[in-house]
């Protein structure tokens, strides 16, 4: 039997890779599922390149032992700078100066990029922070919300008395929690520590730099 590596239906791969010595290991849906995930480098859902299919499997086990082998970098301990966590160089890309007229000084920091939360002076200073439950909702008349909970799950439909709304607020507190949580992070300062270095190098470095008006 001629079998053609190149162009072969999902059925008939499916049944190709079940009649080894290790029986039904998979399904024709299966299949099917992995060649859209895959995307077109491996086929459509008419026919499949087993040989590009194998490469695409192969690879995708590799990434999960590779994922699973990682080992997550410490967090840095309360009262040292802080550890990133992959290389990254969001701090020296935003860390700016300026000239502060008001108490005639220079402000150097990293600059507050577009959060909620003021993380750079968290890090520096600590402090506490009440932090939004992403799983939570506000349930409204006339949207869809929770009405029951029967045999494991979560039942919906659409609100419209105010009654249903209070009970949906409350399945859905239930469910997942209250709306905040309040999270304390310790200082873990590092423009503090970088002052402190570089103090004794400063008359030296503006010594040429600063000059009376003649």
């Amino acid at each position: 039997m001629n079998i053609d590596l190149k162009i072969m239906r999902p059925a008939k791969l499916a049944g190709l890779l079940n009649s080894t010595c290790l029986g039904e290991v998979t399904s024709e849906g299966r299949v099917r599922r992995n060649v859209i995930r895959a995307g077109l480098r491996v086929g459509d859902s008419t026919k499949v390149n087993v040989l590009a299919y194998a490469a695409w499997l192969l690879a995708s086990w590799h990434a999960r032992r590779t994922r699973k082998r990682m080992t997550p970098v410490p967090v840095s301990p309360p009262g040292t700078p802080p550890r990133a966590v992959r290389p990254h160089p969001w701090i020296r890309e935003f860390l700016y100066y300026g000239y502060d007229p008001g108490t005639a000084s220079v402000v150097i920091g990293p600059m507050r990029l577009s959060s909620r939360i003021n993380v750079p002076a968290l890090h520096e200073f600590g402090g506490t922070v009440a932090i939004r439950n992403r799983r939570r909702r506000v349930r409204k008349a006339g949207h869809a919300g929770e009405i029951d909970v029967r045999g494991g799950r979560v039942v919906y439909s659409r609100l419209r008395t105010a009654a249903q709304v209070a009970r949906a607020n409350r399945l859905n507190e239930q469910l997942y929690g209250p709306m905040y949580r309040i999270a304390t992070y310790p200082s873990r300062a590092f423009m503090g520590p970088a002052l402190a270095a570089a103090q004794p190098s400063l008359p030296k470095l503006w010594a040429a730099s600063v000059r009376a008006a003649s």
